[in-house]
Parts: structure tokens; sequence; C-alpha cells
């Protein structure tokens, strides 16, 4: 019984270590995300962001495409406070290569990182940026570009409220926090035009029928998840001409 005490209060205490771990990191996550929308413009942060298969401690979307597209970044920041094998949190920030273009390991260093660990995130391709004694972040090894899974990528991007017009080619933004669709209707483009909002619309049958078709989770016959868009500008361009 003495044993089984034992044993029990030491989980708890590992819990509550663990616990107290993770709240400090996240203490970070505001300094990193303020950093990343100035360091590298970003037009679109988010913190604690994700899929079912991991979620992002940081994540920043920029614009790249110059004048003449709208191709945009996506880069995701692990934050961490030291207190972890450099491999183990370097390895975990490479696995966000699915989702990102670019990846970062955000650590708390008031002495910075060694050069064997450098060498490690060189190896491995993944950015490294510096949390200081002053909770200033500065890049110390700028991150590899890499072209994330084209599914993982678009609805990482969905999570973030964004969403790419069939158009122009411009990711948008699609709604707000009360609302994900607050900026665009339901393929209504009366609707769209009077309230200069954009289109969501479904499509379409023949390629939602071929991936039915092969899904190993099946879903309703009578639904489609082929989501489309058309932004605010696009929409009045096409169809606000009288």
């Amino acid at each position: 019984m003495t044993y089984y005490l034992i044993i029990k209060q030491f989980i708890k205490i590992e819990i509550i270590m663990t616990k107290s771990l993770l709240e400090l990191e996240k203490d970070y996550y505001p300094v990193v995300e303020r950093w990343l929308a100035q360091q590298y413009n970003c037009f679109q942060t988010g913190i604690n962001t994700g899929l079912v298969q991991s979620r992002a401690d940081v994540v920043g979307v920029r614009d790249v495409g110059g004048d003449f597209s709208g191709e945009i970044e996506t880069i995701i920041v692990e934050v961490k406070r030291n207190k972890e094998p450099f491999a183990t949190a370097s390895g975990q920030t490479f696995g966000y290569t699915v989702y990102a273009n670019r990846v970062y390991l955000a650590d708390k260093r008031e002495n910075g990182f060694t050069q064997d660990e450098i060498m490690i995130a060189n190896h491995l391709g993944i950015g490294l940026i510096q949390i200081d004694k002053n909770d200033k972040c500065s890049e110390i090894l700028t991150s590899p570009y890499y072209k994330p899974l084209t599914k993982f990528s678009i609805e990482f991007l969905h999570k973030l409220k964004l969403a790419k017009c069939q158009f122009c080619e411009t990711y948008f933004t699609i709604g707000n926090d009360s609302n994900q669709y607050a900026n665009v209707t339901r393929e209504n483009i009366k609707k769209a035009i009077e309230e200069e909002r954009g289109i969501m619309f479904w499509q379409h049958k023949e390629l939602w029928e071929r991936k039915h078709k092969f899904q190993s989770e099946k879903r309703s016959q009578n639904l489609t998840y082929e989501r489309r868009y058309l932004c605010s500008e696009c929409t009045q361009l096409l169809f606000g001409q009288k």
C-alpha cells in the first residue's frame, strides 16, 4: 500500500511538472507571434493551430508573389524553453514541413545555440530563433523553402480562415472568430454582390464521385465536400458588371 502511494504521488508530480512546462512555453507564444508578424510582414498569424495530426505553436502567413502573383508562404514555429533534447525538438519542428513552406525552432536561450546544435539544425533543414533573457527574438539560422503536401497545406490555411480564389488565385480571409464564413455567401451571387462578399460554392460532381469511390471513410451519398471560393473583387468583376 505504501509503495502504491509513493508511485501515485510520483506520477502526480510528473503530471504537474509537465503541465507547468507546457504553460511556461505558452507564455512565449505571443512574443514569437508578434516577432513573426513584424519580421516577415505576416498578414495572418495564429497560435496553437493545426489539424488532427498535430498543432503548431505559432504560425504566420505572408505574401511573396510580388505584383503579378498571389503566392503566399506559410511559416510555422515550434516554441521550446531549453528543457528538451535538442535533436528531439528539431525533429518535431521538421515534421511541420507537411503543412508549411518554412519551419523554425524558437528556444529560450540566454547564451544562444551551440555549434553542434546549429550543425544539427542545418543538417535537418530547420531554422533557429533565439529568445533571449529579455524575451527578444533573433533569427540565428534561416529555414530552407519547402513545398508542403497540398492536401494538408490547404486544410491548414483553411483553419486560419484563408481560402484561395479560383479566378485570381489570391488567398483571402473568408471569415472571423465568430463566423468562419462571414466574408462569403453560399452560392448566392446576388447577395455577394450587394454585400461585397465572396462566394463559396460546391464543386464538382465528377470529381466528388471519383474521390468518393476510393475513399476508405465512406461519406453520405447526398453530400459533397468539394468547396471552392471566389473573392469579393472577382465576384464583382465577373458578375457585378451591368
